[in-house]
């Protein structure tokens, strides 16, 4: 039985779709704020901000780790000039492309932060 070019083609179109599908697990959670916000300090919002980074390996998902955690944070914070982020929703999503042609997968791990800026001046509180 011979393969004709329309079948070929197929086959083809069948293991391209398959190869550039992927599978997203996303996990997400709340933080209060993420430096230590003095007890006797005023903290001021700035406003919204948000950042994202991304690792990709071959085999297995890249792990969040602290180096990448502090990137995301930095890069939000940037954005607005603060010294902290507060009502932090940190979100990280693991996505994988399996190569049918190869029996293997690459991975992205992507850490994003939604967040407020805030300014924090240590001293006395000025109470209301």
């Amino acid at each position: 039985m011979r393969m004709t070019k329309a079948t070929a083609a197929a086959a083809l179109g069948v293991m391209l779709v398959a190869t550039l599908s992927g599978c997203t697990i996303k996990v997400s959670s709340l933080q209060p704020n993420t430096h230590f916000a003095y007890p006797s300090g005023n903290v001021a919002p700035l406003g919204q901000v948000s950042a994202e980074t991304s690792r990709t390996r071959v085999f297995s998902a890249a792990t969040v780790d602290q180096e990448m955690m502090d990137e995301v944070i930095t890069k939000a914070l940037k954005e607005k000039g603060g010294d902290l982020l507060i009502n932090a929703k940190i979100s990280t999503s693991v996505t994988m492309y399996p190569l049918i042609v190869l029996p293997i997968s690459i991975f992205t791990t992507t850490l994003r932060v939604d967040a407020t800026a805030a300014k924090q001046t240590v001293g006395k509180q000025e109470l209301k």
